[in-house]
């Protein structure tokens, strides 16, 4: 498992994402440690926001960030939670099947 430098990715989503500091806290409080395969895409991310396109149960990172309107690391939460044995197949299915589908933003 991997976990992330969260002073070094607060550091990216207040300057150069334009997080408020309070929310970026948040978002990286309970920032999950990540599978494996996420590891190098995340890390590249951090050190020079290079997107390496990394594919889990049929989607990939760069799909799950263009639909949803994410960045690296919310895109890699998500995908974690995909690579988490304990997920049962059909709800599994419907997180790859939410991550596909454009998101609505108002």
């Amino acid at each position: 498992m991997y976990t992330i430098d969260k002073e070094k990715a607060k550091k990216i989503l207040v300057t150069e994402l334009g997080y408020p500091p309070g929310t970026a806290d948040v978002f990286l409080r309970d920032f999950p440690p990540l599978h494996d395969e996420l590891a190098e895409p995340v890390n590249r991310w951090l050190e020079d926001r290079t997107v390496q396109d990394v594919s889990v149960c049929g989607l990939s990172m760069s799909e799950v960030m263009r639909t949803q309107r994410y960045n690296v690391l919310l895109a890699a939460k998500y995908m974690n939670r995909l690579l988490d044995p304990a997920l049962p197949p059909e709800r599994r299915e419907k997180l790859v099947a939410s991550l596909r589908k454009p998101a609505v933003r108002w």
